[in-house]
């Protein structure tokens, strides 16, 4: 039988966007604001909410240091020819030179760092509007969710780090808590949703599961929501142990 990894309890950290503190900083080498919604052990960002300002444009000769993904909020984001507007997504490959990466009129986007990428040959992903892509229900211990719609915008071929965007219906309701083995990150787009009576989330808020961690002890939405999350190696669920979990 293989052995359970030491699990913790109650680490997962929920907060609003709104409660962050705005900070210069920079992206594909060019000046931005943001607000970091996670930062790794060394202090640099994982994740973070970019603002643009109108007209920003990338420098046009950066090496991209680490695999980058982008998120549109809101605004629009032109990368190549390509446009992006409000759920436009983009993968720039660790080791590149970065396309032509502009906006005119300014956007907010989730920008999602992984500086351990080693370079790579593979090409960037661009997708202008993450609808395109066709849904499909999960099925998650042998459950079919009805209601949901899973769209994976993109999977590291080599760690299976995966970001994905998530419907979830009104009404829905979790069985009970799990953890995963790999840090996962969601940010709520629109609606609302809480993994128990103590992270409440909204538009804007944001929820982070450390790895072996226990969480979603009574997860449920009232309306439904949008989500997008995001893990950093080959996601997992798998039911806690009978011991953390509630009595009936």
């Amino acid at each position: 039988m293989q052995a359970v990894p030491q699990l913790a309890i109650d680490t997962s950290v929920c907060v609003h966007r709104d409660d962050l503190p705005e900070q210069s900083g920079t992206l594909l080498g060019a000046a931005v604001s943001l607000r970091v919604l996670r930062r790794l052990d060394d202090g640099s960002a994982r994740s973070a909410i970019v603002t643009l300002s109108p007209q920003w444009r990338a420098e046009s000769d950066v090496i991209i240091s680490g695999t980058t993904q982008l998120f549109v909020l809101d605004g629009a984001l032109q990368i190549g020819d390509q446009q992006l507007g409000e759920a436009g997504f983009a993968m720039l490959p660790a080791g590149t030179t970065a396309l032509p990466v502009s906006s005119d009129v300014g956007a907010t986007l989730i920008a999602i760092f992984d500086l351990r990428s080693a370079p790579t040959d593979r090409p960037p992903v661009v997708i202008e509007d993450v609808y395109t892509i066709p849904p499909f229900t999960p099925i998650i211990d042998g459950r079919l969710l009805d209601g949901f719609e899973r769209r994976v915008l993109w999977i590291d071929p080599e760690t299976k780090a995966d970001t994905r965007f998530l419907r979830v219906p009104a009404g829905f309701r979790g069985a009970g808590p799990n953890w995963h083995p790999v840090q996962e990150e969601i940010f709520c787009l629109d609606g609302d949703i809480q993994p128990d009576d103590t992270r409440p989330m909204r538009a804007g808020s944001f929820l982070w599961n450390p790895a072996r961690s226990i969480h979603g002890f009574d997860e449920h939405t009232v309306g439904g929501c949008l989500l997008l999350e995001w893990h950093d190696g080959d996601w997992a669920l798998t039911p806690a142990p009978d011991a953390v979990r509630p009595s009936a």
